[in-house]
């Protein structure tokens, strides 16, 4: 028996997600209404009806300032700019869902662990237990300059301070105990404080005396996701992660970033079967295998050179217009996401996709299309077919779907290639639990 895929789809309160110049497209109908609810809350439905895990909110907290050292090409493009609070999102994206759940990514350099924990633990509770949590240590100079910091914290030290960060977090999940709440109208009493512990925590990094402002919601803690690619990185997810989200463009690097990660978790004396591999993929579906290359086509020309690499330069806090845009891609040392920039100077030199070397020019198109994600094409048998062959082969659990365009590639995934992959025994036909961490732990079908 197959065990279950698990799907979320990969969001931006903004108007493109991981495809730069998407919202130019005749079919996306995002453009200015991207902050409107309705949108969203017919989104929120779609992938319920689905049977999705969740969707799973990307964020960031600046606009992309680094190529020419500007934000230019990031406004012009709308290079995951504008970009609103996705967190204001989910409470009425909950009211019109039982089952869907909600990741959002919350930085753990900006926002002091207390109001982590305080935001986070309320979303549970208005959810009712549906709320993820992709922990990020933030990646480039803009959030720092707009967070009042005049330097970033060096790459490794992040997540030095990461790790204390989430010592304090379960401090505070775990400061009361889950029969505090007496609320007994006849003796007055709601709270018995001999059941709340303050967490009187002092550290290198972090001081916090006191308890969670919120009673244990229903999950206690938030679905721990992260998306470590450095060293460090994966080293922090290994320890505090329940679920890998991996952007890597072949099956051979995913494997290898898998099996590589259950090495960490076991060294950390965790049971390498608790971390979940979730991929990144953009699937792009046609009546025909010719339909869909042609609508890949199509995605793939319209977005500009100029604001994939404002996105990248972005994503590694590195100027990437210092390079001729004709000349090969250079193994450079950059201080941003690492791991990132290697999928082009490691894994495509390697000559995995049948190519020796990448010119930037063609790295801004890559890396503007989909972040790195590798794009699965075609019928919707031969999506499905590709999705499994993956899975088969990297050990992994699931993907985080990147939309072509918004919101009609997210409306012909659940219609075309869910039932697909429902009449495999590959998706859920119906949930089975009410919480985000029992979708994630789900692992036969219904």
């Amino acid at each position: 028996m197959k065990n279950i895929m698990h799907l979320n789809a990969f969001l931006i309160h903004s108007p493109m997600n991981h495809t730069v110049g998407s919202w130019t497209h005749p079919d996306s109908t995002v453009g200015s209404s991207f902050a409107q609810p309705d949108m969203w809350q017919d989104v929120a439905r779609t992938l319920e009806r689905g049977k999705f895990d969740a969707i799973f909110f990307a964020d960031q907290l600046a606009t992309y300032g680094n190529y020419r050292a500007r934000t230019d090409e990031a406004l012009v493009h709308a290079v995951q700019f504008p970009v609103h609070d996705p967190t204001l999102l989910i409470p009425m994206l909950a009211t019109v869902t039982e089952r869907l759940g909600f990741a959002v990514t919350l930085s753990a350099t900006y926002y002091p662990p207390y109001m982590a924990v305080r935001k986070l633990s309320t979303l549970d509770h208005l959810t009712k237990g549906r709320i993820g949590w992709n922990i990020v240590t933030s990646v480039h100079i803009g959030e720092a300059h707009n967070m009042g910091w005049e330097n970033m914290i060096a790459h490794d030290a992040r997540y030095e301070r990461a790790d204390e960060y989430m010592q304090v977090c379960h401090k505070l999940w775990q400061s009361w105990e889950a029969d505090a709440v007496v609320a007994d109208k006849t003796s007055g009493v709601y709270v018995d404080p001999s059941k709340v512990h303050p967490i009187n925590h002092k550290g290198k990094w972090f001081s916090c005396p006191g308890i969670s402002p919120v009673s244990p919601s229903p999950q206690g803690y938030p679905v721990l996701f992260q998306a470590g690619a450095s060293g460090a990185g994966r080293d922090f997810c290994a320890k505090h992660a329940e679920a890998a989200f991996g952007v890597q463009l072949t099956p051979r690097a995913m494997k290898a970033y898998a099996d590589d990660m259950r090495a960490r978790v076991k060294n950390l004396g965790r049971d390498p079967a608790s971390l979940k591999f979730i991929w990144g993929i953009q699937a792009i579906v046609g009546g025909t295998e010719e339909e869909a290359r042609r609508k890949q086509r199509d995605i793939n020309e319209r977005v500009p050179v100029e604001g994939g690499l404002a996105l990248l330069s972005g994503h590694t806090s590195h100027d990437l217009s210092q390079y001729d845009l004709d000349q090969p891609v250079e193994d450079i040392e950059i201080e941003g996401i690492r791991g990132l920039f290697e999928i082009f100077t490691k894994m495509y030199q390697s000559g995995d996709l049948g190519r020796d070397r990448l010119t930037m020019r063609e790295v801004g198109k890559i890396y503007g299309a989909t972040i790195g994600c590798p794009q699965i094409v075609g019928t919707p048998e031969q999506v499905a077919d590709q999705m499994e062959a993956i899975l088969d082969e990297t050990g992994g659990h699931g993907f985080n779907i990147t939309p072509s365009t918004m919101p009609g590639s997210i409306t012909e995934f659940v219609d075309t290639v869910v039932p697909v992959l429902q009449k495999r025994g590959l998706h859920r036909t119906e949930y089975t639990g009410q919480t985000l961490r029992e979708h994630l732990r789900q692992e036969a079908c219904a």
